[in-house]
C-alpha cells in the first residue's frame, strides 16, 4: 500500500547520495592530523638538530679546555723555568765547565777564566754531587728558582733567576738563566814573572793581575766552581823554589769563603849553602888578617899607643857562625844574618916605658861577638853575595 513515504530512505552507506554537508567534518578533521604530525616531525628534527649542535659545542669547548690545560701541564712539565736550572745543574755534576759557561756566563773576564774549563773543573775533587729543586716561583715574566746542592755530604742552597724570553713550537714558554752562577773567586798570589801554574794536571795560563802584597809578586782574582783544586808550582831551579802543591777549597755554599794559594820563590837549601860558603870564605879573609880592624871586616879591635910597642898581632875565631838566611822586601832578595860568632884580637905590647930598658912584653887580647850580615841576590842559576 503506499503511504507517500519512501521506506528506503535509511541509512545507506557507500551510496554517493549522502548529503555533502554530513562529510565535511571527516575530511577536514584528517587534513589537520596530518598537519599537526608534520609540525611534529618538523620540530623534532630541529631538536634533534639543535642537541646535536649543543653537544658539538660542548665537546669543542671540553677540547679546547683540555688543550690549554694539556698546554699549561706540558709547560710546566717540559718547559718550566727549573728545566734550564736543571740543565745547568746537570753540567756541574758531569764536570762539564763549558756547558755551564754556555748556559749561564760568570762574570770571568779576559783571561780570568782560567779554572773554568773541563780540563780543570773535570778534575776536580769534592764537586756537585746531585741536587734536588726545590721551589719555583713564577711572576710574570720572571721566575726564581730554589734548588738544594749536595756537595761532599753537605747541602747548599741556592737562588737562580730566570727571565721569560718568547716561545716554542708558538705554545711553550722559553726561559733565559740568568744566574747567578755558583762561583767563588779564588784569591792566588804568585811572582810577577810567573805566566802559568799546573791546576789539576792541566796547565793554566794566568792574566796580568794587580800588584800583589809584597814587591815582586801580583794578585788574581780568578773565579771558580765549586770543587777541589790541586795547585802545583812550577818545578825548581838550582837556587829558586815554589813549595809543595796546595789545595784550594771551593765550597757551593755562597757564605762559605774559599781557601787561597800564595806562590812565592824562595831559596832552595843549594842557594843558602852557596851564600853561607862564600860569607864563610869572606869571614875566614877577615880573621887571617893581622889589622885591628880590617877593612870591610865584620871584626874591629882598636891598639892603644905606639905600634913599634906591638908586635905578634893576630885574629882567633873561637866560636863559627851560625846563619839565618831572611826574605826582603825586595824579590829575589834576601839577607844571611849571624850574631853568634866570637873572634879575639890578641897581641904583645911593651909595658915598658923607659926606652933605654928592656921591653916588658904583655899579652893583651879583645874578645868580640861579631855581627855578620851579607845581601844575597838570587835566580834561578845565579846568585850573587855581598857581605857587609
Amino acid at each position: 500500500m503506499g503511504t507517500g513515504i519512501d521506506t528506503d530512505l535509511g541509512p545507506a552507506t557507500g551510496s554517493d547520495t549522502v548529503p555533502e554537508g554530513l562529510q565535511e567534518p571527516a575530511v577536514t578533521t584528517s587534513a589537520a592530523t596530518s598537519v599537526t604530525r608534520a609540525s611534529r616531525r618538523r620540530t623534532a628534527r630541529r631538536s634533534i638538530h639543535t642537541h646535536a649542535a649543543a653537544r658539538a659545542a660542548v665537546v669543542l669547548v671540553l677540547a679546547l679546555v683540555a688543550g690549554v690545560v694539556a698546554v699549561i701541564l706540558v709547560n710546566q712539565s717540559f718547559f718550566g723555568p727549573h728545566r734550564p736550572v736543571e740543565a745547568y745543574l746537570d753540567a756541574l755534576v758531569a764536570g762539564d765547565a763549558e756547558t755551564s759557561r754556555a748556559l749561564v756566563r760568570a762574570d770571568d773576564g779576559e783571561g780570568r777564566a782560567a779554572l773554568l774549563s773541563d780540563a780543570v773543573y773535570g778534575a776536580a775533587q769534592g764537586r756537585v754531587s746531585g741536587y734536588e729543586v726545590r721551589d719555583v716561583v713564577v711572576d710574570g715574566g720572571a721566575a726564581t728558582v730554589v734548588a738544594d746542592l749536595t756537595q761532599d755530604g753537605t747541602t747548599a742552597t741556592r737562588e737562580f733567576t730566570l727571565t721569560r724570553t718568547g716561545s716554542t713550537a708558538l705554545v711553550f714558554d722559553a726561559w733565559r738563566l740568568d744566574g747567578p752562577a755558583p762561583v767563588s773567586d779564588v784569591g792566588v798570589v804568585v811572582p810577577q814573572d810567573l805566566e802559568a801554574i799546573t791546576v789539576n794536571g792541566a796547565e793554566v795560563e794566568l792574566p796580568a793581575g794587580g800588584a800583589g802584597p809584597y814587591p815582586g809578586l801580583r794578585s788574581l782574582a780568578l773565579p771558580a766552581l765549586p770543587g777541589t783544586y790541586v795547585v802545583a808550582p812550577p818545578a825548581p831551579s838550582t837556587y829558586l823554589s815554589y813549595g809543595d802543591p796546595q789545595s784550594i777549597e771551593v765550597p757551593a755554599d755562597p757564605a762559605a769563603a774559599p781557601s787561597g794559594v800564595l806562590i812565592d820563590a824562595a831559596p832552595t837549601p843549594a842557594a843558602e849553602a852557596e851564600a853561607v860558603a862564600r860569607v864563610t870564605a869572606w869571614l875566614d879573609a877577615c880573621t887571617a888578617s893581622t889589622d885591628a880592624a880590617p877593612n870591610g871586616c865584620p871584626n874591629r879591635s882598636f891598639v892603644f899607643g905606639n905600634p913599634e910597642d906591638v908586635r905578634g898581632p893576630r885574629w882567633t875565631l873561637d866560636r863559627a857562625p851560625t846563619f839565618t838566611l831572611e826574605q826582603s822586601y825586595e824579590p829575589g832578595v834576601y839577607r844571611l844574618l849571624s850574631d853568634d860568632a866570637v873572634a879575639t884580637f890578641s897581641y904583645e905590647r911593651n909595658a915598658e916605658f923607659e926606652d933605654l930598658l928592656p921591653p916588658r912584653w904583655e899579652r893583651e887580647q879583645d874578645t868580640q861577638t861579631l855581627s855578620i850580615s851579607a845581601t844575597v841576590t838570587v835566580t834561578g842559576e845565579a846568585i850573587e853575595v855581598a857581605p857587609g
